[in-house]
């Protein structure tokens, strides 16, 4: 289906002073971001978690008063049309009146008929009135959450995927540096308790604290020891696994976090690694072949 340009997302924000730039993207918008946003023709990708990008090209520019970036390729893993921002514009115009600018946002393309419409726009509305405008203002956006994410599919329904994520000791328990990870205690229901154990390396415990069945179970680390890192060794602890399951064109998908697990952290490139060897590879592979 075509693209109506007469209907596309928009916001608005006022403050009273003057606006000069907007490219500082990594400190208001997405997860991560890399490249270079601040002349014409710059080209700079932002991620949201999991897989997900948007490549952009600033497409147009004039200092203080308009900035278009054009989205030259994306990966929305959570829709069935997978690449619905391609070739979509994002549109800032700035105007200035008795010392009032004014910030007006489209995002051009991006319109009812698609999918991701009502997410997008409802995203759109809080990233420009509320982490755009607290930039102005404050020269900080909103804080973002930069904990690890992985999205996958599985071709199962979101009943089989929930039941083979709580059976936990037959996917998190292969070996690994030459060593089987040990499993003790029950994984199903709220309030359930299990600990991992893999040689002296590592040990966690951790604790189902919310279980809704067939879409969402969260675990909370009680305990850790990570005797591979040199400072904080119970750096997991606090931090939380969250699976939370959708469906999307007969597939069901899968968006892991975790949450608290940041860049900032020792253990984080290391976790990185194990958690797309555990997920991609052991569930992945535990929920597909069964």
């Amino acid at each position: 289906m075509g693209k109506d340009f007469n209907c596309n997302i928009s916001a608005n924000i006022s403050i009273r002073k003057a606006i000069k730039r907007i490219s500082n993207v990594s400190e208001w918008w997405g997860i991560s971001f890399s490249g270079n946003s601040e002349k014409q023709n710059d080209k700079f990708i932002v991620k949201m978690g999991g897989d997900s990008f948007f490549n952009f090209t600033v497409f147009e520019l004039i200092p203080g008063k308009r900035i278009v970036w054009l989205v030259t390729d994306c990966y929305l893993p959570w829709y069935t049309d997978k690449k619905e921002w391609a070739d979509t514009k994002l549109i800032f115009d700035l105007s200035e009146n008795n010392g009032v600018t004014t910030l007006n946002f489209i995002h051009e393309g991006l319109t009812p008929n698609v999918e991701c419409y009502k997410d997008c726009e409802t995203g759109w509305t809080h990233w420009i009135t509320k982490s755009l405008l607290s930039y102005f203002t404050t020269g900080k956006g909103e804080t973002k959450d930069k904990s690890y994410r992985a999205t996958i599919e599985f071709s199962k329904s979101q009943k089989d995927v929930f039941k083979h994520i709580n059976d936990v000791s037959k996917w998190w328990t292969q070996i690994a540096d030459g060593k089987q990870t040990e499993f003790e205690g029950q994984s199903t229901k709220l309030n359930d308790e299990f600990v991992f154990k893999h040689g002296e390396n590592h040990y966690s415990k951790q604790k189902l604290i919310e279980v809704i069945p067939d879409k969402k179970t969260v675990w909370f680390v009680t305990e850790s020891k990570l005797n591979w890192i040199k400072k904080d060794k119970s750096e997991w602890t606090g931090t939380k696994m969250i699976f939370e399951l959708t469906s999307q064109a007969a597939k069901t998908v899968l968006n892991f976090t975790h949450l608290g697990l940041v860049p900032d952290k020792e253990c984080y490139d290391h976790s990185v690694l194990f958690w797309e060897m555990v997920l991609k590879e052991w569930l992945f592979n535990f929920i597909n072949d069964d």
